[in-house]
């Protein structure tokens, strides 16, 4: 007789087990990691790892940012039926139906978002914290400046000295044009030129100005950057002949998967000694929490348990290996995300960079 109750008592367990597992908490998801979404496929990983871990259920709705798409994510949020959203930053979208980032902070400080001014919507509230950015920085090649007894520089100064080292030795040190698109090189010596607070202002003009003199008087741009195109600089660094080079976040996507180990992305140095954790560039993707789902307790908990994986995993990461992890550590770090100068400066700065150019160019040449 005991044996027979004990058997039921654990038949009993076990069904109240499947059902509570069977009424875990279904969280409905808007994101664009889709299609060749590079992040889609990480993404969809922690979504099962998470249902695993929590016993919740994912109902995910990612796609392309289509008008269809975003017809259906306006109708869920009306209607209080979604749960979390991931969006291009820009979208048009009722903000209203969505938790700011302070608010979100305020209810788990934990959570992994930021606060970023970048972000802000036109009525000045930060309604997403940042996922993914559209970003600006200087790439390394380890493996050439372990070739030469180098190490990646971490500080103004050391970039001019393996500038010069490498320079000496025969190596380009760093592969960017100043004839043809130049304006990323100068969005990143203007950050490295002056404070982070004042980006785009006539300081950091100044400090660009600045920067690069420096960096042309040692040849880190080669003998004559004023006659070559920066694709054929572009493809010198990717195919492992050159150190360095100022590009943006799809420079990631170009590196040979097999070569990504190789390469790295830092942190701007400072012309006054300290690295700039403000990236220069665009927010491209950000994350919310829905009002609705907010007000429910259960679905919030739930929900921020979720948030909490997606903001501490590598969504960021253009790209695998040694080169994909400083991407992550490179925004996940950022404090902030400045945009670019033209954007800041539409009227002066075409003229302003062609004097620069010009100057630098007549400054070499006289040498």
């Amino acid at each position: 007789m005991k044996v027979k109750i004990s058997l039921i008592l654990m038949l009993l367990l076990l069904f109240v087990a499947s059902i509570s597992l069977a009424t875990g908490v279904t969280i409905k998801t808007y994101t664009p990691f889709a299609d060749q979404d590079p992040a889609a496929q990480l993404y969809n990983d922690l979504m099962e790892e998470w249902a695993t871990e929590t016993g919740n259920v994912i109902e995910d709705y990612s796609g392309m940012q289509d008008e269809a798409f975003m017809h259906s994510l306006s109708d869920a949020l009306k209607d209080g039926d979604v749960d979390v959203v991931i969006l291009p930053v820009g979208s048009n979208v009722d903000t209203s139906k969505l938790v700011d980032v302070s608010t979100l902070l305020a209810l788990a400080p934990d959570c992994g978002a930021r606060v970023m001014n970048g972000m802000k919507e036109e009525n000045g509230s930060v309604i997403l914290t940042p996922v993914r950015f559209n970003w600006e920085t200087l790439y390394v090649n380890k493996s050439v400046l372990a070739n030469y007894g180098l190490t990646v520089p971490s500080s103004f100064e050391e970039l001019i000295i393996t500038s010069l080292q490498l320079g000496q030795m025969g190596i380009q040190p760093i592969a960017n044009a100043l004839c043809e698109w130049p304006e990323i090189v100068l969005d990143c010596t203007a950050m490295m030129g002056a404070s982070e607070t004042e980006y785009g202002q006539a300081a950091s003009l100044e400090g660009a100005e600045s920067v690069l003199n420096s960096l042309v008087l040692v040849g880190a741009f080669g003998q004559d950057p004023w006659n070559i195109t920066d694709e054929a600089m572009e493809q010198q660094f990717i195919s492992g002949q050159a150190a360095m080079r100022f590009d943006t976040s799809d420079l990631a996507l170009m590196i040979p998967e097999e070569s990504v180990d190789n390469y790295t992305v830092i942190q701007l140095p400072g012309m006054d000694g300290t690295p700039r954790s403000t990236v220069v560039g665009y927010p491209d993707i950000g994350l919310a929490m829905t009002r609705a789902c907010f007000e429910n307790v259960a679905r919030q908990e739930a929900a921020l348990s979720l948030i909490r994986k997606l903001l501490s995993a590598p969504l960021s990461s253009m790209a695998g290996g040694s080169l994909g992890e400083s991407i992550v550590t490179l925004t996940q770090n950022a404090t902030d995300i400045v945009g670019v100068l033209y954007d800041k400066n539409p009227e002066t700065f075409s003229d302003w960079s062609e004097k620069t150019i010009s100057s630098l160019m007549a400054t070499t040449k006289a040498q």
